[in-house]
């Protein structure tokens, strides 16, 4: 008993041997302003194995995504060895490194003092992948021989850190080591034994940093991945480097958001994320596009029955025009400093020959709610996505469009042209550019009583006048998707809804097709051996535990938060 009080009294009094033990973190840049870490594939097993993703690899789909990562391998290797041996050596030990970094997983920290003169640093620790059995560390040596590069090894403690400095960017290092059981890759302007130095020397480490201990502090579910962007502290240095820096900081207006701090893992059959952004300031620039109005479901347009995805959030639209002046007049201030002057006279020459006030006639008619939506009715794999805006005088929007357009100049192998045509009684634009003999449909769009509708071919603009009509079936939350709703917050600023599973069957359907006709080229390759089809799960038995992707966000006019859960992820 005495020996234990004493082995915990020895680590209570000794914050250096404690610290020594805080982890990986521990070798990151102190005032790291990036932060990032996943614990890999392995620290988390079983709360992978419970999701809906991790119960079905355990099946058919698990068989043929490991063979089908085999059979890549094996014949990229064996190409490799016929056309040079050496090749197909050094793939084989990047394979083994990859395999290694995906068990132990990856942290980062950067941290950048200043740009002129550059003072920064990259710290890349990749946990037991520093072990005598490790791939990573000799892999990089290899690398660096094979390239000839000019590696000085420096003796740090009982350390043996490997350098190498570029001749084409002075003060530029790159070093590698192994520390304990993990891997150490630096890149940065400090010589990386100086930087070991600052390990022993305990100068480095985020055992102080708030945002750490917050991302850290997750409690809510397993997290496997977190990680925060400290943006005020970029901000600092980006100020620093001249007066114009600091104005395009303050036109971006991103001075109102602080940091952003993340963190994702697993909460019982979903995968589950948490993104927050302290937006405390008076919000400028980009930042005054976002909205804090909140809307629900019903709110939605009438979405396609069978659409398989749809998003929607507010934003202040109306107020785009004056941020993008904004945005342009600062940077001509940097570039061309003798014309920032001109840009609104220029503006206001353009606008009178196209007839319209931009301000005024366009971005004034838009509302602060947007929503977009696939549809396989409307084209494949998204490729049918439509887009509708919420509109305050739809008829004058589409006629300042319409002049707009038509005043467009067309000069020789330029032009722009717009076809009106009437469906249904709703009017449809379709636009149309072309250069030399290159020409190509930018689009069409109409709005329908209070929606703007835009979509890359007219289909996606008549389903939502048919479906309007009532001469389509819209679309309705199931009971599933409610289910999951209900464990998000009733109204929101964004919503994101995904079914990964029509994408999903769709891609494992046509694999035995384009699988068969790979093998029938197989063939032709010496030594390369067919892919065995009957690997290849039933798309319906693959997706039968798969649920939508939903994400949340909402703004208390402070932080901005938004939650993920969804039934496909990594482990």
């Amino acid at each position: 008993m005495r020996t234990r009080m004493a082995l915990a009294a020895l680590l209570l009094l000794s914050p250096g041997l404690a610290r020594a033990q805080s982890g990986p973190e521990n070798v990151l840049p102190a005032k790291s302003q990036l932060f990032f870490r996943w614990d890999g594939s392995q620290a988390h097993r079983e709360e992978f194995e419970r999701t809906a993703f991790g119960k079905s690899m355990k099946g058919d789909t698990g068989k043929f995504l490991r063979e089908l990562w085999v059979y890549a391998t094996e014949n990229i290797e064996q190409a490799l060895n016929q056309k040079d041996p050496q090749a197909g050596a050094v793939f084989k030990d990047a394979t083994a490194a990859l395999t290694e970094i995906v068990h132990g997983g990856i942290v980062v920290g950067v941290e950048v003092e200043k740009v002129n003169p550059p003072k920064a640093n990259a710290v890349l620790v990749f946990p037991g992948a520093g072990g005598e059995s490790g791939k990573l560390l000799p892999l990089i040596r290899k690398a660096a021989d094979a390239a000839g590069a000019d590696v000085k090894d420096v003796m740090v403690g009982r350390r043996r850190v490997n350098q190498l400095t570029f001749d084409g960017a002075p003060g530029l290092f790159v070093g590698w080591w192994q520390e304990g059981k993990d891997a150490v890759v630096t890149v940065g302007t400090t010589e990386p034994g100086e930087y070991a130095k600052l390990i022993d020397a305990k100068q480095t480490g985020l055992a102080k940093n708030a945002l750490f201990n917050k991302v850290q502090g997750y409690k809510d579910f397993t997290t496997s991945t977190r990680g925060y962007l400290d943006v005020q502290a970029i901000l600092r240095v980006v100020e620093d480097i001249s007066p114009e820096a600091s104005k395009v900081v303050d036109a971006l207006g991103v001075k109102g958001l602080k940091h952003v701090t993340f963190a994702s893992g697993y909460d019982g059959t979903a995968f589950r994320g948490v993104l927050e952004a302290d937006m405390p300031g008076p919000r400028e620039g980009l930042l005054a596009l976002t909205s804090t109005r909140k809307f629900s479901l019903k709110d939605l347009p009438l979405l396609p029955s069978d659409a398989t995805s749809f998003s929607a959030s507010t934003l202040d639209i109306a107020k785009g025009y004056d941020v993008l002046l904004n945005l342009a007049e600062a940077g001509f201030r940097i570039f061309a400093p003798d014309q920032a002057e001109n840009i609104r006279p220029t503006i206001k020459a353009f606008e009178q020959v196209l007839g319209v006030n931009v301000r005024d006639d366009i971005f004034a008619n838009f509302s602060d709610l947007a929503v977009s939506y696939s549809s396989p009715a409307e084209g494949p794999l998204g490729l049918g996505s439509t887009s509708l805006f919420k509109v305050k005088n739809g008829p004058k929007l589409m006629q300042s469009i319409e002049t707009l357009v038509k005043n467009i100049p067309n000069n020789p192998g330029f032009e722009v042209n717009l076809k009106t045509k009437k469906y249904r009684d709703v009017e449809i634009m379709d636009v149309f550019f072309k250069a030399d003999q290159f020409s190509s449909r930018l689009g069409s769009f109409a709005v329908h009583k209070d929606w703007f509708i835009f979509s890359q071919y007219p289909q996606g603009v008549k389903g939502y006048v048919l479906r309007a009509g009532g001469q389509l079936p819209t679309w309705k939350a199931s009971d599933e998707l409610n289910k999951a709703l209900a464990k998000f917050p009733k109204e929101f600023v964004s919503i994101d809804v995904s079914d990964p599973r029509p994408t999903v069957e769709f891609l494992l359907s046509v694999s035995p097709i384009v699988i068969d006709l790979a093998n029938k080229l197989t063939a032709f390759v010496p030594n390369l051996r067919p892919f065995d089809i009957d690997l290849v799960p039933h798309a319906q038995e693959a997706t039968l535990g798969l649920f939508p992707r939903i994400t949340i966000s909402t703004d208390d006019g402070k932080k901005l938060r938004s939650e993920t859960r969804s039934s496909l992820g990594l482990p």
